[in-house]
């Protein structure tokens, strides 16, 4: 049996960045919504991977999955209060092409704030005072290991203890049965659109804190 353990990465180098980007790319490579979000780059994918696991290193926390000491599993979380999404940048979106800055401007957000009005009276307040995981993903060859659930055990263990709801989203219906069998509830979906896709599905998944039993 392989061994699953999980550690915090803390201060990563260039190296280790690169690694943990290497592993939320394998994971999403045939994801339809990662497809969108991209215009089907995979530039444009490791440059918002990469700008969002430096965000929650310095915002938040990230995890590591390690099988027999190495990693293979990620879980990135931006901190309550540290609101961040890597399409605010400016720099990220002027480097887009036409269509895509023009998706994400007049469709993609919009229908995200859409999403979190639905889901909390607060709307994207809500998800500011959150725990609000950004990635959990595990190498496709270590799937079904345990890992990811070790790692989303450990990021509410994290949120629980200060008493903290976590949203997540999740863009099929197998990601949403598995979020709720670690106690999530979904509070709203919105369907997006895509020129270059055949779109996709949102949903709001949130965790409410779960008292200490002491």
């Amino acid at each position: 049996m392989p061994r699953i353990s999980v550690r915090r990465l803390v201060d990563p180098s260039e190296e280790d960045l690169e690694g943990v980007v290497k592993i939320i790319y394998n994971a999403f490579k045939d994801d339809v919504g990662t497809a969108s979000y991209s215009g089907g780059s995979s530039r444009v994918q490791r440059d918002i991977y990469r700008r969002t696991i430096r965000a929650c290193v310095s915002r938040g926390e990230v995890y590591l999955g390690l099988v027999d000491g190495e990693p293979h599993g990620v879980a990135a979380l931006i901190g309550p209060g540290a609101d961040w999404a890597f399409y605010e940048q400016d720099d990220f979106i002027r480097d887009l092409s036409s269509y895509l800055e023009e998706w994400y401007i007049y469709h993609y957000i919009p229908t995200y704030e859409e999403l979190y009005r639905a889901a909390f009276t607060a709307g994207q307040r809500a998800r500011r005072d959150a725990w609000n995981l950004k990635f959990l993903a595990v190498d496709p060859d270590h799937q079904r290991k345990g890992l990811g659930r070790a790692l989303l055990e450990t990021a509410c263990k994290q949120a629980d203890a200060g008493g903290q709801r976590i949203t997540a989203d999740a863009k099929d219906p197998h990601a949403v049965h598995w979020f709720r069998k670690s106690g999530f509830t979904h509070r709203a979906v919105k369907n997006f659109a895509s020129r270059d896709t055949a779109g996709f599905p949102l949903w709001c998944m949130v965790r409410e804190p779960v008292a200490s039993a002491e």
